[in-house]
């Protein structure tokens, strides 16, 4: 009965652990973009965010630290390096927020399976919802 009991436990621990490691497996998407299903965070990544008259760029160099740039927009050639906070919603989405030196509120959720973030600017009173793509650098 030990043996049984012993076989069992052993089979259920090897199953779990290929489980795992299926999970672990690179998920290919269009336009270059790969997810890892056990990311959690965006550090390292270098994406392009385009909201149609606007485009930046955007390097996440750690977990805490992003530089952006404007390509494209009445911000062009504009830049600087800030710090955000994250929160990952699920496996291809995150929640991310900063303040920048001039006061202005950014707050962003970015899925990385779909291609799209969504942005929240808040200037004084104000909030600007703005709607783009993401693609990955």
């Amino acid at each position: 009965m030990k043996n049984t009991i012993f076989a069992i436990m052993a089979l259920s621990i090897i199953t779990s652990c290929q489980n795992k490691n299926e999970t672990e497996k690179t998920m290919p998407f269009k336009n270059d973009i790969t997810i890892l299903e056990n990311v959690i965070s965006l550090s390292g990544k270098n994406l392009e965010y385009n909201y149609g008259d606007y485009i930046y760029q955007i390097n996440f160099k750690s977990e805490n630290k992003l530089h952006w740039k404007c390509l494209k927009g009445d911000e062009k050639g504009e830049e600087a390096v800030e710090t955000y906070s994250m929160q990952r919603l699920n496996n291809h989405t995150f929640f991310i927020s900063w303040i920048e030196e001039n006061g202005l509120s950014v707050s962003q959720v970015i899925n990385l399976k779909d291609k799209k973030v969504n942005s929240f600017l808040k200037i004084e009173k104000d909030i600007i919802p703005l709607l783009g793509t993401i693609r990955q650098l």
